[in-house]
C-alpha cells in the first residue's frame, strides 16, 4: 500500500465515523444545552397517550379551575354539612380510585341539573332527563343556565368522558380531587340557583 493509498483510505475511514457519529454527537450536545429549560417543562406535561386515548385532563382541569366560569362556582358553598360530608367521601375515594370519585363528582352534576330543571319547570321529552348535555342546552335556551354555566358543563363532561376512557393508572388522586371540587362547587351553584 502506498502512502498516497494509505492517505485515501484514512480520509474515507475519518469521513465515515465523522458521517456515522454526526446526529448523536448533535443530539447529546443539544439535549445538555436544552437539560434545564427541558426539566422545567416536564411538571407541565400531563398528556398520557395511551392506545388511541389521550388524556389531558391535568391541563383542562388547571385551565378549568383559573377560568372564569369556574369563577361563578367559587361562591357556591361546599363546606356546609351534607355537602361538605359527600366532598369528604369523594376526597378520601379520590386518592385510591380517582376515576371512581370523579364518576360520583359528576353523578351530582347531572343530579342538580335535572334537580334545577324540575324546580323550574322545564317542559321536555322524558328521554331528555337521563342525558344531561342535552337538557343543558335546553336550559340554556330557555334562559336558566348562563352561556359560561352550560360551557363549565360541557368542560366537566369532557373532562369525565376522558378519565372514563383513561387507563387504570392514567389519572393521579391530585387532579381527581380538583375535579370533585370543581364539580361539587357547580353543583351547589346549580341548587343554589333553584
Amino acid at each position: 500500500m502506498t502512502r498516497q493509498e494509505w492517505r485515501l483510505d484514512f480520509l474515507t475511514f475519518t469521513a465515515q465515523i465523522v458521517s456515522a457519529l454526526a446526529w448523536p454527537i448533535t443530539l447529546v450536545v443539544c439535549a445538555a444545552l436544552l437539560r434545564r429549560p427541558l426539566a422545567s417543562l416536564v411538571p407541565l406535561i400531563r398528556t398520557l397517550k395511551y392506545s388511541d386515548i389521550e388524556v389531558q385532563f391535568g391541563r383542562e382541569l388547571a385551565e378549568l379551575k383559573t377560568s372564569a366560569a369556574a369563577v361563578a362556582t367559587q361562591k357556591a358553598d361546599v363546606q356546609t354539612t351534607p355537602r361538605r360530608a359527600v366532598w369528604e367521601d369523594l376526597v378520601r375515594l379520590a386518592s385510591v380510585r380517582p376515576r371512581t370519585a370523579i364518576r360520583e363528582a359528576w353523578q351530582h352534576v347531572e343530579a342538580g341539573l335535572v334537580r334545577l330543571a324540575k324546580d323550574r319547570k322545564l317542559d321536555a321529552a322524558p328521554g331528555v332527563w337521563s342525558m344531561p348535555m342535552v337538557l343543558g342546552a335546553l336550559m340554556l335556551n330557555s334562559g336558566m343556565l348562563a352561556e359560561h354555566q352550560y360551557d363549565l358543563l360541557s368542560r366537566l363532561r369532557r373532562l369525565a368522558s376522558e378519565a372514563e376512557r383513561a387507563p387504570v393508572d392514567g389519572l393521579n388522586p391530585e387532579d381527581a380531587v380538583d375535579f370533585v371540587g370543581l364539580a361539587l362547587r357547580f353543583a351547589a351553584s346549580l341548587e343554589a340557583d333553584a
